[in-house]
C-alpha cells in the first residue's frame, strides 16, 4: 500500500504533459509486449507447423512413388531383376559394400534418385558406379568431398535410368 501511495504521490508530482507521455510509453510498451508474447510466438508456430507439413506430404509422394513402382513391378516381372529403380540402386550398392554408406535415396523425378554417401572408398565407389552403368544407370551430377583423415568420401549423386 505504501508503495501504491509513492508512486501516485509520483504521478500528481509530474506535470500534465509528462503524464501524457508517460501513458503513450505504456500503451506503446503493452503492444510491444502483447506482440513478442503472443501474436509472433503463434506465427512462429504456424510457421513450423507449415514447415512439417510440408516434409510429411513430400515423404507422403516418395512413399506413394515407392508404393507404385512395387506394384508396377510386381505386375510387370520382366521390367528388372531387381524390381524400381530405388531397390535397383540399393541393392546394387549393396553387392558393392555401399549399404551402410547410404545415407539417403530420394526420388527425384522421372527416372532419377539423389543419392547421398558418407564414408564410401574410392574404389567401392567406383566400382559401383560401372556397375550401374552397365544395367543402364548413368551418373548425371556428382559431387565427391574427401574426408584427409579417414581417407573415405562423402558424395552427393544424380543417378538416371534410360
Amino acid at each position: 500500500m505504501e508503495l501504491i501511495n509513492s508512486f501516485k504521490s509520483r504521478w500528481d508530482g509530474l506535470q500534465s504533459r509528462e503524464q501524457q507521455i508517460l501513458r503513450y510509453s505504456v500503451v506503446i510498451l503493452g503492444l510491444l509486449l502483447l506482440y513478442l508474447l503472443i501474436i509472433d510466438p503463434v506465427y512462429s508456430s504456424r510457421d513450423d507447423a507449415e514447415q512439417r507439413l510440408h516434409s510429411t506430404r513430400e515423404a507422403f509422394s516418395v512413399v506413394q512413388q515407392q508404393a507404385f513402382d512395387l506394384k508396377a513391378s510386381l505386375s510387370n516381372p520382366g521390367i528388372s531383376e531387381s524390381g524400381s529403380f530405388l531397390t535397383q540402386v540399393e541393392s546394387s550398392a549393396q553387392k558393392e559394400g555401399l549399404r551402410s554408406a547410404l545415407k539417403r535415396l530420394q526420388l527425384s523425378g522421372n527416372n532419377q534418385i539423389q543419392v547421398s554417401l558418407e564414408g564410401a572408398s574410392y574404389r567401392q565407389l567406383m566400382q559401383w558406379l560401372s556397375n550401374l552403368n552397365l544395367q543402364g544407370v548413368k551418373a548425371q551430377r556428382v559431387d565427391i568431398q574427401l574426408d584427409r583423415k579417414s581417407e573415405l568420401l562423402a558424395v552427393q549423386l544424380l543417378l538416371t535410368r534410360s
